[in-house]
């Protein structure tokens, strides 16, 4: 037993060692506000802002959208790391399929709520629509972030809007893939936006319906694909962790890369949510994804090439080690 606590403290402190190009932790403070949008009924997208204070200049930013039910709080580990690390790093919180909206109708009846009532409350959580309008959400936060960018008090000339990443998990991770090139309805629909330089998608999943490799054709952006050997939710219909490996696998036409975490399951990425109790293996996963992420951050938003190089010669797949496996592809 003791041998394993010391090799679990060992452990511990190597994944915690910064890589070489890692920054020193800036102070980190944060922004909270409602984005209302006038070309959509006055739609309102809450925020969430965590922004380095004692670091120079404009900085580069990274979007990072929730899953199904979640909200602006969601993977806060990671975005505050992310500020730490010299970056601003936004949440958006998409209405209709946020916390309120998946939960609000059930926590109001006090659980009273019916199978069949509980799925109608899915289905419109879920519906093209509100994905349509999710997917929208994010160009309209670039353009708030513009705003701010030239007028806030706090942010004036903090953002660098030239370095912008996508990020997401489950939900989020297809409005990720939406916003970084992946088609609908046979391409006739693209949300893609050229404002954005990489992506990150935690939890991705296989498109409903068409050929994934002609979904994923129009991808030309990086993206950096997550997942865990568990990684299912009772919303896959039947569909095993291993299909969430489809969008990387169809992706032919930038640089990817994937992590398939060793007994890693869905919640992993968000941090779980408010009320979710954390598992024993939780940090753990966590100082790996913050790792990889800054590195992949690093390396496509700041052209730093050992960033890359940590990612692409071994260095990283040994700090992974027996954590879960790893493969990537330049193009």
């Amino acid at each position: 037993m003791a041998l394993r606590v010391i090799a679990a403290l060992v452990f511990a402190f190597l994944i915690a060692l910064p890589p070489a190009h890692a920054q020193g932790k800036a102070t980190v403070e944060t922004v909270l506000g409602d984005w209302p949008d006038a070309a959509r009924a006055n739609r309102a997208v809450p925020y969430k802002i965590y922004y380095p204070t004692n670091v120079r200049g404009a900085r580069p930013i990274v979007i990072f959208s929730h899953g199904l039910g979640g909200n602006r709080e969601g993977a806060e580990y990671l975005l505050r790391f992310l500020a730490e690390n010299g970056y601003v790093a936004v949440a958006v919180q998409h209405p209709g399929s946020d916390t309120p909206a998946v939960r609000g109708e059930l926590e109001k009846s006090g659980g009273a709520l019916d199978r069949e009532d509980a799925a109608g409350k899915l289905r419109d959580s879920t519906s093209p629509q509100t994905a349509a309008e999710r997917f929208r959400d994010i160009p309209f936060a670039i353009d708030q972030l513009t705003q701010m960018n030239a007028n806030d008090p706090k942010l004036r000339g903090r953002l660098d809007l030239a370095r912008i990443g996508m990020s997401g998990h489950s939900f989020g991770a297809l409005t990720t893939l939406a916003l970084s090139g992946q088609a609908f309805a046979g391409g006739r629909f693209s949300f893609a936006d050229a404002r954005i330089k990489a992506s990150i998608a935690y939890s991705p999943s296989k498109p409903r319906m068409g050929d994934p490799a002609q979904v994923f054709a129009t991808i030309q952006v990086p993206v950096f694909h997550m997942t865990g050997t568990e990684d299912k939710t009772p919303f896959d219909r039947g569909e095993p962790p291993e299909s969430r490996q489809v969008p990387y696998r169809s992706t032919t036409t930038a640089d990817k890369f994937l992590i398939v975490f060793a007994g890693g399951d869905h919640m992993i990425f968000s941090g779980r949510d408010l009320r979710g109790e954390t598992r024993p293996n939780d940090p753990k996963f966590h100082a790996l994804i913050q790792k990889a992420s800054l590195a992949y951050w690093d390396a496509y938003l700041m052209g730093n090439k050992d960033a890359k190089a940590y990612l692409t010669d071994g260095r990283f797949k040994q700090d992974l080690g027996a954590n879960g496996t790893y493969e990537f592809q330049l193009r």
